[in-house]
C-alpha cells in the first residue's frame, strides 16, 4: 500500500547522476579546452572567449558536482516550501519546475509542483551536490506542544 504523503519518487535517481557525469565531464573538458585555446588569440577571439566562458564554466561546475555525488550518500532536507516556479527548459524546449525548501532549490515533477503549496512542510531525499531528487513527501504534522506547567490530558 502506498503512502499518501509521498508526492514523488525517482528510483532511477542514481542513473541520472551517472548520466550527468558521462555527458557533462567530456563536454566541460572540450569547452574549457576551446576556451583556453581561444584565450591565446585575444583580442581577436573576444566573442569566442565570451561564449565559451558562459557555457564552459557552468558545465564544469555541474560536472564536478555530479562527480562528487558518485561517492556521496543521499541526504534528506526537511523544511517549509518557500516558493515554487516554472521556467523554460534548455533553449526554451519544455518546462522545468522548481521548489525552494530551506534555501535549497530542487527540480521537481509538474505534479509535485502542483500538489505542494507555500508553507507546506516536506521531506526531500536527494543527492547532496547536484540536488537530484530521489523522493519528495509531505512531512508528518507536528504535534502541538503541551505547556510545561500542566500535565497533558488533565483538566481542572
Amino acid at each position: 500500500m502506498s503512502d499518501s504523503r509521498v508526492l514523488e519518487t525517482r528510483p532511477n535517481s542514481r542513473s541520472a547522476v551517472v548520466t550527468r557525469v558521462v555527458i557533462l565531464t567530456p563536454l566541460a573538458l572540450v569547452l574549457l579546452g576551446a576556451l583556453a585555446f581561444s584565450a591565446t588569440y585575444l583580442p581577436a577571439s573576444f566573442i569566442a572567449v565570451f561564449i565559451l566562458s558562459i557555457s564552459g564554466i557552468p558545465a564544469a561546475f555541474e560536472a564536478v558536482a555530479a562527480i562528487r555525488d558518485l561517492r556521496a550518500e543521499p541526504t534528506t532536507t526537511t523544511g517549509t516550501v518557500l516558493r515554487t516556479w516554472r521556467k523554460a527548459g534548455y533553449l526554451f524546449f519544455g518546462h522545468v519546475h522548481y521548489m525552494l525548501v530551506s534555501g535549497k532549490v530542487f527540480e521537481v515533477s509538474p505534479i509535485t509542483a502542483r500538489e505542494v503549496h507555500l508553507d507546506d512542510r516536506v521531506v526531500v531525499e536527494h543527492w547532496p551536490h547536484t540536488r537530484v531528487v530521489i523522493s519528495v513527501r509531505r512531512a508528518p504534522p507536528e504535534s502541538p506542544a503541551t505547556p510545561s506547567g500542566s500535565p497533558s490530558g488533565s483538566k481542572d
